[in-house]
C-alpha cells in the first residue's frame, strides 16, 4: 500500500513544514497531503483546526503557502503532492490562479472537505483542469458511492468511523465497504485514512484491500523530534508494504 503522510503546511512554519516534508522524503515517502490553514475548518479535529489557526496566526498570505509548495517541487521533482484546500481557501486564492499552479506544480489531487456543498464550484474547477477526490463515509450514501463511480481522482474512504459517525448496519468494517465500492464498479485507487493511528489499524486496512493510507495525527505529535518522526515514517511505510 502507499503510504501518504499529513502536514498542515504553514504549522509551526512554513519553512519548518518544508522541514518535515524533507524528513518524510529522507525515509522513502512518496506522496504528501499538504493541507492549507483556514480558521474555521468544519469537519477537522480539534487538534488539525488549532494548528491551522495558529498557521493563520503567524502567516496569513496564501501566496506565501503557494511558494511554499513550489519549493517542495524544486526539491522534490517526483513526490506525488495532494493538496486539501476548503473553498473558502481556494476562492480568496482566486480560481485561475489556484488552477494555473496546480497544473505548474503537477499536483496530483485536491482533497476539499467541503465540495458537497458546492457541487457548481467543483464542475468549474474540474473543468480548469483540477482532479478532485471522492470521499467514502461508513454511512453509505449513494450519492456518494456514485461520485466515487464517476471520480477521476483516488476514493478518500473513511478508514474507520468515529463514536459519533451514523454507521449504516452491515458496514461497520472497512473491508465490507471497499467490497462494497468494488462490487458497484469502482475502479479508481481506494486510500484509507482518518482514525489511522498505529500499526495494528494499518494492518487491519491493508487486509481490507486498500490501495493506500493516509497518516496525520500519530505523525504530527512527533513534529518537535524530527529523528522519532523519520523512525515512525519509515515504520508505517514498512508495515504498508
Amino acid at each position: 500500500m502507499k503510504f501518504i503522510g499529513y502536514i498542515p503546511f504553514g504549522y509551526p512554519s512554513i519553512k519548518e513544514s518544508i522541514d518535515i516534508i524533507s524528513s518524510y522524503c529522507e525515509t522513502g515517502c512518496t506522496a504528501i497531503e499538504a493541507s492549507f490553514p483556514l480558521q474555521n475548518p468544519i469537519g477537522e479535529s480539534e487538534m488539525i483546526t488549532n494548528y491551522m489557526r495558529y498557521a493563520l496566526s503567524k502567516n496569513d498570505n496564501y501566496d506565501d503557502y503557494l511558494e511554499g509548495i513550489s519549493q517542495v517541487r524544486r526539491l522534490f521533482p517526483e513526490l506525488e503532492i495532494n493538496l486539501l484546500l476548503f473553498v473558502e481557501v481556494m476562492l480568496k486564492i482566486g480560481k485561475d490562479k489556484i488552477a494555473q499552479f496546480c497544473k505548474k506544480e503537477r499536483i496530483g489531487s485536491i482533497i476539499c472537505p467541503n465540495i458537497s456543498s458546492h457541487m457548481d464550484f467543483q464542475e468549474e474547477m474540474s473543468e480548469k483542469g483540477l482532479m478532485f477526490i471522492a470521499p467514502f463515509h461508513y454511512d453509505v450514501d449513494d450519492a456518494e458511492l456514485q461520485n466515487c463511480i464517476n471520480a477521476k481522482g483516488f476514493i478518500y474512504m473513511q478508514a474507520f468511523p468515529p463514536e459519533w459517525q451514523k454507521v449504516k448496519p452491515g458496514f461497520e468494517t472497512p473491508d465490507v465497504i471497499i467490497k462494497y465500492l468494488r462490487d458497484n464498479g469502482v475502479k479508481n485507487d481506494i486510500y484509507a485514512g482518518v482514525g489511522i493511528k498505529n500499526f495494528e489499524d494499518v494492518e487491519i486496512i491493508k487486509r481490507a484491500g486498500a490501495d493506500g493510507f493516509f497518516v496525520g495525527s500519530t505523525l504530527m505529535k512527533l513534529m518537535d523530534d524530527p529523528e522519532a518522526l523519520k523512525k515512525k515514517v519509515s515504520e508505517f511505510i514498512r508495515i504498508g508494504k
